[in-house]
Order: structure tokens, then C-alpha cells, then sequence
């Protein structure tokens, strides 16, 4: 799909209160997004939205307790340039017109396909974020076209293992990533080593430079920049 490389970098909260559906689409997108966190209705909601940064809040529009409308309402507040998709099992105008204008970005109206769905957040996300993320003066990582990418020059193929190393690093910026983590996410099909870890850092910072990421002997890696 064209924004598959884009969804590993994108925290997902959908506030549903049909649990049949909030599990199912939970069990068929976690693994598409660097996180897909569900609530089961608009305050639940609100409340991981104040804890955690979520990059698209999708709602359902009746629910208990807070409604979508609300909730968009609420989270609109906290910040105004997090897209809100709408689920909604009406067509009417003057219902939608009061959508938009309370900051919904997007409805949908049910039912609707986990295609349509992903297709509307590949539609947000390129939208809204910004997927050339700065490492360091004059150097930058392209989410979207998985490669670095140096001011004034051509961009830097880099392989699927070192992609994987530098998402899970760049997810976890300004702390150290445990051995055991970057096994777990870049060696899914197994083939870890100690050995094939430091050889596979040697040609990051090759492509990259040599004080991006952070070696913590026996604990991991890091990249502690603001990015």
C-alpha cells in the first residue's frame, strides 16, 4: 500500500464502544502501526488523548458517557492540528456540517472496509505530518521513502535491517533502546548475533555519521536529539 512506511511511524487511538468491532479492527491493524490503542467510549478516550501523543484519533459519534462530537470538541482544545476521522452511521447535512465545523477532519460513514479506513488515514497522514524528520544539521531521515538523505545530495539507500534500526531508534528518541528491543524489532526471523548487531551500527553511522547514535555498553542505543 502506498503509505505502508508511513503507518510504522503513526500512534492510532479509535474510541469505539461496540466492543465486536473495537477488537476486531485492534486485531487487524496493531501490527500496521507503530501503535493502534482503542477506547471503548469518548471519556476513555479523552483520557489516554491527555496521556499519550496520538498522531490520528478516529470516533465513533454515538457512544456513552461522551459522544465523537464532544470528544472532537474536547481534543480539538488540547491540540487543533490532530486529525479527527469520524465514523457515523448518518448522511444528513446538517449533522455533518456540525461536524466540520467543530474540526473533524474526515468521516466515514458505516459500515465501511478496513481498506476505506486505511486509505483515509494514508490520506491524513501525509496531509498533516511530516515524514522528513531532522537527525542532525544537514542530515535527514525520509519515513516516507525510507532513506537519508543528505542537504545537497541524493538520497541514501538504506536496507531493510537498517531502516528497522533507525525506526525503532527514531520512535524512542532521547532514550536508550534496549538490546533486547532492537533484537525483538529488527531480527523478527531470527539470525540475531551480537556480532551482526555491531556491524549492522557500523554501517549506520557510515551512511549517517558517527555521533548519531549513541552506544550505552551492556544497556543499548540511542538517538538523543530533538527531532
Amino acid at each position: 500500500m502506498e503509505c505502508e512506511n508511513i503507518f510504522k511511524f503513526l500512534n492510532i487511538l479509535y474510541v469505539e464502544d461496540e466492543q465486536g468491532i473495537r477488537e476486531t479492527l485492534k486485531d487487524v491493524f496493531e501490527d500496521d502501526f507503530n501503535s493502534f490503542e482503542v477506547a471503548k467510549d469518548g471519556k476513555e478516550g479523552l483520557e489516554k488523548f491527555k496521556n499519550k501523543s496520538f498522531d490520528i484519533v478516529i470516533t465513533d459519534i454515538e457512544m456513552p458517557l461522551m459522544n465523537g462530537m464532544e470528544l472532537t470538541r474536547e481534543i480539538k482544545e488540547i491540540s487543533r492540528d490532530t486529525p479527527v476521522i469520524l465514523l457515523t452511521a448518518y448522511s444528513e447535512k446538517k449533522r455533518l456540517f456540525e461536524a466540520i465545523d467543530i474540526g473533524v477532519n474526515k468521516y466515514l460513514v458505516k459500515p465501511f472496509t478496513p481498506e476505506k479506513l486505511l486509505e483515509t488515514i494514508c490520506e491524513l497522514a501525509k496531509k498533516f505530518k511530516t515524514f522528513k524528520i531532522k537527525l542532525q544539521e544537514g542530515l535527514y531521515y525520509d519515513r516516507e521513502k525510507r532513506a537519508l538523505l543528505r542537504e545537497g545530495e541524493e538520497l541514501i539507500k538504506l536496507t531493510k535491517k537498517e531502516n528497522l534500526f533507525l525506526e525503532i531508534l527514531i520512535n524512542n528518541k532521547n532514550r536508550v533502546v534496549s538490546v533486547n528491543e532492537i533484537k525483538d524489532f529488527v531480527w523478527r526471523e531470527g539470525g540475531f548475533s551480537e556480532t551482526a548487531l555491531r556491524a549492522l551500527v557500523k554501517r549506520v553511522r557510515q551512511k549517517s555519521s558517527k555521533e548519531l547514535i549513541k552506544n550505552f555498553p551492556g544497556l543499548g542505543y540511542g538517538i538523543f536529539i530533538k527531532i
